[in-house]
């Protein structure tokens, strides 16, 4: 078995390792296949776990499975992780798979600290308890798996999801975000270094996308970002925001990640 994933604030890769610690798998991250015209596993059996962007997977997950070779003869699974609501994302994974001729056997999506626009309003209790609630269902999720049990498909509604209290305390900031799109265009949120930068280059070696490049000292970002966020959350000095706008959103990384496993998946 094979689990492979992809992961900004170390969400993910928490969940992913747990599993393949559980169902004794080899871990893989996403984007060390990216380079790699078509993906030839000879596992049978293989997971995907990644964070949700704009309620669908993040690209880079989508262009994983168009390069799986024979994914009609995988038990494929995946795991979402999620800050507001997993939506349809794992059913949308479903129609990628199955326009590749394979099929989504088993999708579970699992509730982790929100690092997004406006994640600074949870609480460290709220966190917490997302963190224990994983480590409540990983053994259920690894059942599962294991077992290759075929049809269940997790999924929520949207607009649920949007009347959770504790997504309601985010809303002021997202907010905030449209109307500065609105006012200034997507480009005024491109990512940037306050003064505290000190140069140490933390955002060049987490970057998943190698999008970021250190010049005269300083980031700067190209046009290969896939919106994960590692950038400003790893960054030692909290120097790193969306065009300079406070958009309350708090780093964070997952307690269990350290920056070395990181820096590591990428070279994996």
């Amino acid at each position: 078995m094979e689990i492979y994933y992809f992961s900004g604030s170390g969400n993910s890769l928490a969940v992913a390792r747990d599993m393949a610690e559980n169902l004794d798998a080899r871990l893989i991250p996403v984007v060390s296949a990216l380079d790699q015209e078509r993906v030839d596993s000879e596992a049978d059996s293989i997971g995907v776990v990644f964070p949700i962007y704009d309620f669908k997977p993040p690209e880079v997950v989508e262009t994983f499975i168009r390069k799986l070779e024979d994914i009609d003869a995988k038990y494929l699974f995946a795991v979402c992780t999620y800050g507001i609501a997993p939506s349809s994302s794992l059913k949308y994974l479903d129609k990628v798979i199955k326009s590749c001729g394979g099929h989504l056997s088993a999708g579970f999506a699992v509730g982790m600290p929100h690092s997004g626009v406006g994640g600074g309003a949870l609480t460290q209790a709220e966190r917490e308890s997302m963190l224990e609630n994983w480590k409540g269902r990983c053994e259920a999720v690894c059942e599962h798996t294991n077992a290759r049990k075929e049809g269940t498909i997790e999924s929520s509604s949207l607009l649920l999801g949007f009347l959770n209290p504790r997504i309601l305390k985010m809303m002021p900031s997202a907010l905030k975000l449209v109307l500065r799109m609105l006012l200034k265009g997507t480009d005024s949120l491109a990512f940037t270094a306050s003064e505290d930068c000190n140069g140490c280059g933390v955002c060049e070696r987490v970057c998943p996308m190698k999008n970021v490049e250190m010049v005269d000292d300083r980031p700067v970002w190209s046009d290969n970002c896939a919106g994960c966020f590692a950038c400003l959350h790893w960054c030692p000095q909290e120097a790193i925001s969306l065009g300079g706008l406070d958009m309350n959103i708090k780093t964070y990384h997952h307690p269990d990640v350290k920056i070395s496993d990181m820096m590591r998946r990428n070279f994996t």
